[in-house]
């Protein structure tokens, strides 16, 4: 890997463990891992984030938190 390629990687914590990744969104970083945007949840540093609103780009340092929704009543 390039020094470039190093530099260019961030770390989050993703779901309490240390995850490197390059700069993304969340929307983003969902799909890279092969989720369906509606087949999970989104928490990010502690507070909900609905589907319409995962454009915000990760910094280095947040905690991601992915989970299945749950529906019903």
């Amino acid at each position: 890997m390039s020094s470039e390629a190093t530099t260019s990687r961030i770390e989050i914590q993703l779901d309490g463990a240390p995850h490197h990744v390059a700069p993304c969104t969340l929307a983003e970083l969902i799909a890279q891992l092969g989720h369906a945007p509606e087949g999970v949840g989104t928490a990010l540093n502690g507070r909900f984030v609905p589907r319409t609103q995962r454009e915000r780009p990760l910094q280095s340092g947040d905690a991601v938190l992915l989970f299945k929704p749950i529906v019903g009543g």
